[in-house]
Order: structure tokens, then C-alpha cells, then sequence
């Protein structure tokens, strides 16, 4: 079981570094940075909208990272917010603009080609199996640090 602490903990390091990397090797080129990928993509894959809040689920950030990239994202003219004026800034929607949509198609047709080159030598069963058996880890894991907590309350 060590071993497996050892080589799981090393790998998603590593896994993480290099999916850092190579997402800012990307988006450096059009002025954006590694943290911005996936809210443009889930924005832009929402074409009613998404809230900060939705943004937070989806992208397992919390508010203050969202509410950062939100706010570069709009500055760049990539998306825009549907109501200005409401007071609750955690309820409006965002969309992405034109120009927007087009940066969307393109991080998207990187995504499908890195997906495809880092999945080299997998079947689509065999890649379908890891992420399900990889989700269930990650949600275990959840599970475990959330039952930690109640442990330490109630101590």
C-alpha cells in the first residue's frame, strides 16, 4: 500500500505540473494564462450562461480564482456578464463573446489533440475505464478528507 501512496502521489504531481505546462505552452500564445482554460471552456460550452458559482463547481476553484479569472477573461473581451447592474455578482450569467467563442475552438481543438497524443497506446475502453476508475478515486479521496474533518470537530 506505500508503494501505491508513493507512485499514486508522484504521478498526479507530476501529471498536475505537466498539464500546468503544457496548457500555459498554448495559451501564451494568445495572451491568456494556464488558469483561464477551463473557465472559457466551460463558459463556452454553456451558451445560457454560467454563474461564479457554477464556474467554482465546475472548475473546483474557489471563488476569489474564478472570481480573477472572470475578471481577466472580461477585460480581454473574451466573455461578458448578462446583467451589470445585479447586486448579487455571484448570480449573473456569463457567456462568451465573439471573440470569445473563437479562443474557445481553439483551446478546444488543443484539448482533443492532447488528449489524443497523452492517451497514445490506450484503447477507448481502457481510457473510458481510467477516467470512471480515476473519478472514483478522486471522489473516495474527497470523501475521506471531508470524514477527516468531522473526526477533528468532533475531538
Amino acid at each position: 500500500m506505500l508503494n501505491r501512496f508513493l507512485t499514486f502521489s508522484t504521478n498526479i504531481s507530476q501529471a498536475y505540473k505537466y498539464l500546468t505546462k503544457i496548457k500555459s505552452h498554448y495559451m501564451t500564445s494568445m495572451g491568456l494564462k494556464a488558469a483561464h482554460v477551463m473557465c472559457l471552456l466551460h463558459i463556452g460550452f454553456h451558451e445560457e450562461g454560467l454563474t461564479a458559482v457554477e464556474l467554482c463547481t465546475l472548475c473546483a476553484e474557489d471563488k476569489a480564482a474564478i472570481s480573477k479569472n472572470l475578471a481577466a477573461l472580461k477585460s480581454m473581451d473574451l466573455i461578458w456578464a448578462d446583467d451589470e447592474n445585479n447586486s448579487k455578482i455571484y448570480r449573473v450569467k456569463y457567456r462568451v463573446t465573439e471573440k470569445g467563442a473563437a479562443i474557445h475552438k481553439e483551446i478546444s481543438e488543443y484539448v482533443v489533440e492532447a488528449v489524443e497524443v497523452c492517451s497514445a497506446g490506450m484503447s477507448l475502453e481502457e481510457g473510458a475505464t481510467f477516467y470512471r476508475t480515476f473519478n472514483s478515486v478522486v471522489e473516495n479521496m474527497k470523501t475521506y478528507y471531508h470524514d477527516l474533518d468531522k473526526d477533528d470537530v468532533s475531538k
